[in-house]
């Protein structure tokens, strides 16, 4: 219940403020930490008197021969959920040190339940990062998931969405609220699970993603990432019905993310770029070879006359005002394409292997 170290900063954090000694006992007696060092390890008599007594005996000077290890002063017992669980001693005369020896009880005591609640958040957050990682695994144990999620007190109902977001903290953050707690708190309500799988980098599993909250959600995550960072982008995966999708969703939530890393952008969805993601996922030995047979035969000019032409849907009257130039200036530049390369840009399976070279060569 008190560690050493525990005992070390609130002794060290009392005195700052008391300019006393001040001893911190286990619930033996023997002294955890104290501002007079040669004391540590000591068994404090009168200390374990209070402990078992639960009681405040000051100590006089009529008590330093019948208490051992003991000197002038107070010593209070320290409870945490109920129980006794040590004393702190205020070294001084009783009358002069009494007045104040209850803050310091129950400054300890407050001290020893933060630490205490902070230890359950990390064996919590511990927990949820083992929850977050083990559905991305090849063969996840969804029975574990459940206990441990039963254990955490959490819930993670269908449909999910996963987000991967990567961001730059700013110089000054340390020392403050930790990114994923920031998340967790903001939105608790959405039941979403966060864990830091990457340095500066996030994973989020969203739950009960229906399709007319998932934009909210992402949308507020947003904007707590525009305050709390100095650059961040955020990539989203498809709706998962089911757990075992989950995997398959981590996949495209980091594929939104580098497309809009790439770009520039905060935001992305898989489903805008879904078409392109695809395209990435075509084996290396056939996208290297689609490149090395068509991209020697486009130039600059004819690359960015094809992506505005095909973001423009292959309306040609659309691209050419896009691009500031006459309609059979363009007409002339997509003839030029088709004889160059084979490929006519006005036909479907032809465009369609064109715009594959395009994200390819500029994802």
């Amino acid at each position: 219940m008190l560690t050493r170290e525990l005992a070390e900063e609130i002794v060290r954090e009392t005195m700052v403020r008391l300019n006393r000694n001040i001893n911190l006992m286990d619930p033996a007696g023997i002294i955890l930490a104290s501002g007079d060092s040669g004391r540590v390890g000591q068994f404090h008599e009168a200390a374990a008197e209070a402990i078992r007594r639960d009681r405040e005996p000051p100590v006089k000077d009529e008590d330093l021969r019948r208490w051992k290890g003991a000197q002038k002063g107070i010593n209070l017992p320290i409870h945490y959920e109920g129980r006794v669980v040590g004393a702190i001693g205020i070294t001084g005369d009783p009358q002069e040190v009494q007045p104040f020896g209850h803050l310091v009880k129950m400054t300890t005591e407050l001290m020893i339940r933060q630490y205490h609640l902070k230890l359950q958040d990390e064996w919590k957050q511990m927990t949820v990062d083992w929850i977050v990682q083990e559905p991305l695994q090849p063969e996840p144990d969804m029975e574990l998931i459940e206990q441990r999620l039963r254990a955490a007190g959490r819930r993670l109902e269908p449909p999910y969405q996963i987000a991967a977001a990567a961001y730059r903290l700013p110089a000054d953050s340390k020392g403050r609220e930790s990114l994923p707690a920031l998340v967790s708190r903001m939105l608790a309500a959405e039941e979403v699970l966060i864990s830091s799988y990457r340095p500066q980098k996030s994973l989020m599993i969203f739950s009960r993603a229906e399709a007319p909250s998932v934009g909210r959600k992402l949308e507020k995550l947003s904007g707590l990432l525009r305050t709390e960072t100095e650059t961040y982008c955020i990539g989203a995966g498809s709706p998962c019905p089911d757990r075992k999708e989950l995997r398959t969703g981590f996949q495209e939530a980091e594929l939104a993310l580098r497309f809009g890393l790439a770009a520039g952008e905060t935001l992305v969805r898989y489903d805008a770029v879904e078409a392109k993601a695809l395209v990435h996922e075509i084996p290396a030995e056939h996208r290297d070879r689609l490149l090395r047979k068509l991209l020697p035969r486009l130039n600059a000019k004819m690359g960015e006359t094809l992506a505005c032409y095909f973001e423009c849907s292959l309306n040609i009257a659309a691209a050419a005002k896009k691009l500031g130039i006459h309609r059979n200036t363009l007409i002339y530049r997509l003839e030029q394409i088709k004889t160059t390369t084979g490929y006519d840009p006005g036909r479907f399976e032809d465009a369609l292997v064109l715009q594959f070279v395009l994200w390819l060569h500029r994802p």
